[in-house]
C-alpha cells in the first residue's frame, strides 16, 4: 500500500510540475514578444511599453533611427501558439497611429522576421519622426506600403514590397507627383526601382539594399522637372545637387 501511495505522490508531483510549466508558458510577459521582435530584426524594430502576454498584448512599435528608437505606432498582436514547434512565432498584427494604419502576419525566427499580407498606411509627414534625415524634405501626401511575402534576416533578404507615395509634396511644394518605390529580394540584396505614376515632376532611379546594411540604401537615377512649374526649379538641389537644366542625374546614399 506505502508503494502505491508513493506512485500515486509522484504522478501527483509530475502533474503539479506540468500544470506549473504549462501555467507559465500561457503567461509569459509581453516583454518577450518584445525581446524576439528586436532579435529576429537585427535591431531595426523594438517594442516599447509591453502590455499582456507573448500570445496576446498590445505595446509601442519603435524603429531604430541611428542611435536611438523612435515610435511609430500603437500596436496589438495574437501569436499562435503551436508555431513554436515549427521554430517560428507566428504572430497576427494590427496598429495605429493618428493618421496610420497597420495589419500583417509577421513570422520571428532566430534567422530573421518573415512579413506577410502587410498592408500599411501613413501620413508622408509622419514618417520624419522614424526617419529624421525626411525632416529636411518636409514630404506631405500619403504613402502606402503592401507586401504579399517578405523576409528580412542578417545574411538575406527575399521577396518583393511596394511602397506608393500619392498626391507627394517636398519642402512646402504640393502635389508634385505619384511615385512607385519596388522592392525585390532574392539573397544578400535587394533590387530596388524607384518610378514616377504621374506628376509634373519625374523621378526615376534603380538601386539596392544589402541585408548586411540594413539601414543604408544607395540609389541612382535622374530627376526632371516639367518646365511650366517654376515652382519646382528649387528642388532639383535638393534632389539631384548643383547643376544646370531641368533634367539632372542623381546618386544617393540614405542612412535610414
Amino acid at each position: 500500500m506505502i508503494e502505491a501511495l508513493r506512485r500515486t505522490g509522484v504522478r501527483f508531483a509530475v502533474l503539479g510540475v506540468a500544470a506549473y510549466l504549462v501555467f507559465l508558458v500561457a503567461n509569459l510577459p509581453a516583454a518577450w514578444f518584445g525581446y524576439a521582435l528586436e532579435r529576429s530584426s537585427g535591431g531595426a524594430l523594438a517594442l516599447g511599453d509591453a502590455r499582456g502576454t507573448v500570445w496576446k498584448g498590445r505595446g509601442a512599435l519603435a524603429i531604430r533611427s541611428g542611435t536611438a528608437f523612435r515610435g511609430i505606432a500603437d500596436v496589438e498582436w495574437r501569436c499562435n501558439p503551436l508555431s513554436i514547434f515549427a521554430g517560428r512565432l507566428s504572430v497576427a498584427l494590427s496598429g495605429s497611429a493618428p493618421g496610420a494604419s497597420l495589419r500583417a502576419n509577421v513570422s520571428l525566427g532566430f534567422g530573421g522576421v518573415r512579413l506577410q499580407n502587410v498592408e500599411a498606411s501613413v501620413q508622408a509627414a509622419s514618417l520624419e519622426q522614424a526617419v529624421p534625415i525626411l525632416a529636411i524634405w518636409k514630404p506631405q501626401g500619403r504613402v502606402r506600403v503592401s507586401a504579399d511575402s517578405f523576409e528580412m534576416g542578417s545574411a538575406n533578404v527575399r521577396g518583393a514590397a511596394t511602397a506608393e507615395w500619392s498626391e507627394a509634396g517636398l519642402m512646402g511644394v504640393a502635389r508634385v507627383g505619384d511615385y512607385r518605390l519596388q522592392i525585390t529580394g532574392s539573397g544578400d540584396r535587394a533590387a530596388i526601382k524607384l518610378a514616377t505614376l504621374r506628376g509634373d515632376l519625374g523621378v526615376s532611379g534603380d538601386g539596392e539594399w544589402r541585408a548586411s546594411q540594413p539601414r543604408v540604401v544607395q540609389m541612382t537615377g535622374r530627376v526632371e522637372a516639367s518646365p511650366r512649374r517654376k515652382d519646382l526649379e528649387p528642388l532639383l538641389p535638393l534632389l539631384a545637387g548643383e547643376g544646370s537644366g531641368s533634367s539632372r542625374p542623381f546618386g544617393w546614399m540614405l542612412t535610414l
